[in-house]
């Protein structure tokens, strides 16, 4: 709509740009009191509003983070949230103006990415988004589901209250670091607006932390939850789970599956390649609920974000780039174990955006987007090789909500 004027919200916008998100997902206005937790959430001149006759009518906020790469590096990334148009006026292109805006306004302001949690899959691969890591739900029987003799064991786990968790838990998570692609920063006020909020709820987020040798090494947040009228099935819902070693893992789940008088204990995220199975001596006693996209990423400045991350060893490849909605992102670029550079040469594989970001994080490989259609492939000898570089011997998990 040529009349709908998109700028960079003032601070004293930002509440009402909170409630008209809110609004569109069906939720209340946001209050005073989860108002003071969240307003530092949102920066000054990474919010935008869209005004139609003065009236704001859309609203993206972009918070400031870093993202997790193959190799260990991380890049800047923008955790897009808050999006949304008032519900009198979608469908009159309000929310591409304001998707072109913001990707504009990352890449101005050096991000390499986006990072969104989207409500619904079938918008944003027309904008360039793609899934760049998925989780699966688990469900575990504790009567059922015992630890096989050759976990990994050692260390030990602690249960810390709500007022200690507030300053140790954001410690812990920097000192994870990016120990999996696809891990997420959280800055301090995002723990302000997304913890601190339930701990002083007094819902009863329970909290567990693991220590190794060289102290501690990863946590699990979870809620007792009960159900039936006389209320003894107890489900633990474990809602937030990061650990460094396959040690803290394995001690955690041995954790979880211990506590008394529980029936069943839920992770509602976790990562594709934790193999909780192979820890049980029966198999079965770990069910899978749900496979879920996760992550979802948009490149917004393509050479930036192939050169941040690192390669494998393999025979370099020629890739082709295409990019509709943002075309100066489009081009060829050889990769190499070495690094990546912009070359004219006739590209072997060719792809979009949104399919790149499904590969950028080694979660889905060239072949499988070539078998389904994402991928066109000049040279067979390609296919192989583009796979080997961007392997990674992890799956991608962010685990972070925004």
């Amino acid at each position: 709509m040529a009349d709908v004027d998109v700028r960079v919200l003032t601070k004293s916008e930002h509440r009402a740009a909170q409630d008209l998100a809110r609004a569109a997902h069906h939720t209340s206005p946001i209050s005073d009191r989860e108002w003071a937790y969240a307003q530092d959430l949102h920066e000054p001149g990474l919010a935008l509003g869209a005004f139609l006759g003065g009236d704001l009518v859309g609203t993206t906020f972009l918070l400031r983070s870093r993202l997790a790469l193959p190799g260990g590096s991380t890049v800047p990334m923008a955790a897009a949230t808050g999006i949304a148009v008032r519900g009198d006026r979608t469908r009159r292109g309000i929310f591409t103006r304001l998707q072109r805006e913001s990707l504009d306004l990352a890449a101005e302001q050096g991000f390499a990415v986006v990072g969104s949690r989207v409500s619904e899959a079938t918008i944003y691969g027309r904008f360039g988004h793609g899934v760049g890591s998925t989780t699966r739900a688990v469900r575990l029987y504790p009567h059922e589901a015992r630890l096989r003799p050759e976990v990994p064991a050692g260390g030990e786990v602690r249960l810390i209250d709500g007022e200690a968790s507030i300053g140790l838990l954001p410690r812990l998570y920097e000192r994870l670091g990016p120990y999996r692609p696809g891990v997420i920063q959280r800055s301090a006020s995002w723990w302000k607006a997304k913890w601190e909020p339930l701990v002083h709820s007094g819902k009863g987020a329970v909290v567990a932390v693991h220590s190794g040798p060289d102290g501690d090494d990863g946590f699990a947040v979870y809620q007792a939850m009960r159900s039936g009228d006389s209320g003894a099935r107890v489900t633990l819902m474990v809602t937030d789970f990061h650990a460094a070693n396959p040690e803290a893992v394995a001690g955690l789940w041995r954790f979880l599956l211990g506590v008394d008088l529980v029936e069943e204990v839920c992770a509602r995220r976790r990562p594709t390649d934790e193999l909780v199975e192979g820890m049980l001596v029966d198999w079965r006693a770990c069910r899978t609920h749900s496979l879920n996209d996760d992550l979802w990423l948009r490149l917004v400045d393509v050479p930036k974000a192939l050169d941040a991350r690192s390669y494998r060893d393999g025979d370099p490849f020629v890739l082709q780039i295409t990019d509709d909605f943002l075309p100066a992102n489009s081009g060829s670029f050889r990769i190499a174990p070495d690094g990546v550079e912009p070359t004219s040469d006739q590209p072997q594989l060719t792809l979009s955006v949104d399919a790149l970001a499904m590969v950028y994080l080694g979660g889905m490989s060239f072949t499988t987007l070539a078998a389904i259609g994402l991928l066109r492939v000049t040279d067979t000898k390609a296919l192989p090789n583009a796979d080997r570089l961007f392997g990674t011997d992890k799956a991608a998990f962010c685990g972070t909500t925004f």
